[in-house]
């Protein structure tokens, strides 16, 4: 037997936060209700797959030393998308009804984001082996940040989460990045690395003063970010956002843009 929306109201008072929980969260707190707590249907999207497959690729690639070759790490991404595609058609067979991206819908954008896909790993592949210089970093002990878990306190909010990777990075030193398959976030949009940073300050002591994004659009890394967990204003920003859940704040922000990426917009009377 299932829990109550009630009951999973409760239990979400104490849960812990994620970044993606803020973002969700921030972007419109009722979506958030209607997915996590109501657990309302979502719509199904390709970028979903593609998202996931990228970086699982990057992550076999990176696990391997960098050695395993491009038809391989390919070879994961067509894996983890096939299944991700063939668990959404499950969910929702009618590919019409799936999230269009621009004029790309159903079984056409799945198609496309399949090539999409192989390509942006081969620019991944080709990436690292043009800069060598750009390394995993390492700890002490000899463990390599990828995909490194962490699980700290913030401002009495218990945060979890994974670092994609951690670079030495030539000229930044230490850098926080993380893998992006679509868009990349403004330049005054540090959120997510200033939680990696401060993540990596608490589990290693590691001074991150910059960070950025691996864009598999472009085949590159956008522009560095500075970074400085002093001042980033995380711990307020997780603070309000665990208030207001604790609080049972889901007030709906409705936007016609927003809106219409957001994968619970069939169950929300508010949506625009």
């Amino acid at each position: 037997m299932g829990t109550t929306v009630e009951e999973r109201a409760e239990a979400y008072k104490d849960k812990p936060r994620s970044v993606s929980q803020v973002k969700q969260y921030d972007q419109c707190p009722y979506a958030y209700y209607l997915a996590r707590i109501a657990r309302e249907p979502e719509l199904q999207a390709a970028w979903l797959a593609q998202g996931v497959a990228v970086h699982s690729a990057a992550e076999e690639f990176e696990k391997s030393g960098r050695t395993m070759p491009l038809e391989d790490v390919q070879a994961v991404f067509g894996s983890v998308y096939t299944r991700m595609a063939n668990e959404g058609l499950e969910k929702e067979p009618a590919e019409e009804d799936w999230q269009a991206s621009g004029p790309y819908t159903g079984f056409v954008d799945l198609e496309r984001r399949w090539h999409l896909g192989l390509e942006q790993c081969e620019k991944y592949v080709r990436w690292y082996k043009e800069h060598p210089d750009e390394q995993i970093w390492k700890s002490p002990s000899g463990e390599a940040a990828i995909e490194k878990r962490f699980d700290i306190e913030v401002a009495g909010v218990k945060v979890i989460g994974f670092i994609d990777q951690v670079i030495n990075h030539p000229k930044h030193g230490p850098l926080v990045r993380d893998i992006k398959t679509g868009v990349i976030p403004k330049v005054d949009d540090t959120f997510q690395l200033d939680v990696y940073a401060l993540a990596m300050k608490r589990l290693h002591d590691l001074d991150c003063k910059a960070g950025d994004y691996w864009s598999g659009k472009s085949g590159k890394p956008s522009r560095v970010r500075k970074l400085d967990i002093h001042t980033s204003g995380v711990e307020d920003i997780f603070k309000a956002m665990d208030d207001g859940v604790k609080a049972g704040r889901y007030t709906p922000k409705p936007d016609s843009e927003k809106c219409g990426r957001c994968p619970v917009q069939r169950s929300c009377k508010y949506a625009a």
